[in-house]
């Protein structure tokens, strides 16, 4: 299956079905939406941290903006530090300015 009909990620060669595996009187302490890198990634790490999750995916994993992009989260933000100034005042900026960082740190 193409994503866009013109190219067809390396992740997308396969496309796997997944079936149901909980029942619904499963319990779960999170429910991940979207099975997109972001969504996969989130449930790998609370399942790493102990957490028993729930994937919901509407379609096909890592088939919509995932399937389309190389897949890599980044720590950058589409909005400049002057417009968050403007946005939201100096000291919010420099919160928002400052998160990438400390995000590394942890």
């Amino acid at each position: 299956m193409n994503r866009d009909g013109a190219r067809k990620s390396v992740w997308q060669d396969q496309i796997k079905s997944f079936t149901q595996t909980g029942t619904q009187t499963t319990k779960y302490d999170v429910i991940v939406v979207g099975g997109g890198i972001t969504g996969l990634s989130t449930a790998l790490s609370l399942q790493k941290a102990g957490k028993k999750c729930l994937l919901v995916e509407a379609a096909n994993v890592a088939f919509g903006t995932s399937g389309g992009t190389t897949a890599h989260l980044n720590d950058f933000f589409d909005t400049s530090f002057a417009q968050a100034v403007k946005d939201f005042g100096l000291e919010n900026a420099k919160l928002f300015a400052a998160a990438p960082v400390e995000n590394k740190k942890k």
